[in-house]
């Protein structure tokens, strides 16, 4: 459509007014060009709202989990960490917890390799390993919050296939947490076994002395005063061996700097401290440990029967020790029950997640809204220039050819 010479000079004259500023100028401007101001971001929004219809609804399922509990009872006194190396079958490094170690068997690519035998994804999605692998990665994610719950989810087209995906890569790491439980309860069981063996070999062998000795020197007991010392001696050495044993078993997981490794270390040297300060040196060759220093003074015979009569309680003590933990070892390896606990599965489909049609459909009006408030308003003075200007004029329609030397600018025709 042409525009006469008067009415060009007046849509000159009111841009011009426009580009020299002021609201109402510019609205004016604006008002002239209301037409574009509509249509053009409706258009755009009716665009990209078809456009989104071309991707297909994505839904999302979560189950939320609760944190491993530390229910093991260790050997010495007290042991966060073997305790941990039991209930999460993992030893943990210094900042993390099992709710972190449990995350990461979840996104592990064991986790994932499983979920996709169980769920044969190869077949489903029509795609190699790696490739499942990736799609898993992008379809599944865990998030730990700050009071240690973790929250697990997955996407997919099916909203019911959503609560299968994660219910099922739930259970299968559930399943590779009992698997390195055992295993290392298993490593654990054949330690402490050995030690059992060597222990009960050890008390067999102070029972017989100790007989022997009575019968030798027909001796029977002691008084209660010295085998009270005896008794303590022997309680503090059965506890110093239990806390070597379990050193032993958090060495091979835990680095000689971790806290729970200087713990015990400082434990045991308490406890030698202790024994240094409670025992003295007994006469008797054939029973070169510490006795009571309140025994020293005792005659050679006391003394003996005191020494043999302590590795004997030493001996009993360290092997009920060792009973109760081959036991706990035993039923931690065949233990099938879950070890940690499901507080929401995913049931009822997924919720749906994208495309956000509505959101993208206000999201674009606005953006085309700004976009051709732009144009409108960079085409405004470009008339203006063109009627106060014509040299800038010209040589910015020269810099456009040049950019796009297949495009006109401010090309319109003027009837006469």
């Amino acid at each position: 459509m042409t525009m006469s010479f008067e009415n060009r000079q007046a849509s000159m004259g009111r841009s011009g007014a426009a580009a020299n500023g002021g609201i109402l100028p510019l609205v004016t401007a604006l008002l002239q060009y209301r037409r574009p101001l509509w249509s053009y971001p409706m258009a755009i929004a009716v665009v990209v709202t078809g456009l989104s219809f071309l991707f297909p609804n994505m839904y999302r399922s979560h189950v939320t989990v609760l944190p491993p509990e530390r229910d093991f009872q260790s050997m010495g006194q007290s042991s966060s960490e073997l305790k941990a190396y039991f209930s999460s079958g993992l030893a943990l490094p210094m900042m993390a917890t099992p709710s972190d170690i449990l995350a990461a068997v979840l996104m592990s690519e064991t986790a994932r390799d499983s979920l996709a035998q169980r769920l044969s994804l190869e077949r489903r999605w029509q795609a190699s390993r790696a490739g499942v692998r990736t799609m898993l990665g992008g379809c599944t994610g865990v998030k730990v919050t700050p009071v240690g719950i973790i929250e697990v989810w997955a996407e997919d087209r099916n909203p019911w296939f959503a609560d299968t995906l994660v219910n099922t890569l739930v259970a299968v790491a559930d399943r590779i947490n009992q698997a390195i439980v055992n295993t290392k309860a298993g490593r654990t069981r054949q330690f402490v076994e050995q030690r059992l063996d060597e222990t009960r070999v050890a008390l067999d062998g102070a029972t017989t002395a100790l007989q022997q000795f009575q019968n030798q020197h027909r001796t029977v007991a002691l008084d209660v005063e010295i085998q009270a010392i005896v008794e303590s001696a022997a309680k503090l050495r059965a506890q110093m061996t239990a806390d070597q044993i379990e050193l032993s078993v958090l060495q091979r997981t835990l680095s000689p700097e971790h806290p729970q490794i200087r713990a015990l270390e400082t434990r045991i040297r308490q406890t030698v401290q202790k024994l240094t300060e409670f025992e003295s040196p007994v006469v008797s060759d054939s029973a070169p440990e510490f006795l009571g220093a309140g025994l020293t003074e005792l005659p050679r015979l006391t003394q003996e029967l005191a020494a043999r009569l302590r590795d004997v309680k030493v001996a009993e003590a360290l092997y009920e020790l060792l009973i109760e933990q081959f036991e706990h070892a035993r039923i931690q390896e065949r233990r099938d029950t879950p070890t940690f606990s499901v507080l929401d599965r995913a049931v009822g489909g997924g919720s749906k997640v994208r495309p956000r049609r509505v959101i993208l459909a206000l999201s674009s009006l606005v953006v085309g809204f700004v976009l051709t408030t732009a144009m409108v308003l960079a085409r405004v003075r470009l008339e203006h220039l063109a009627a106060t200007d014509p040299a800038r004029h010209e040589a910015l329609l020269n810099l456009w050819r040049t950019v796009l030397p297949h495009r006109g600018l401010g090309k319109r025709k003027v009837a006469t």
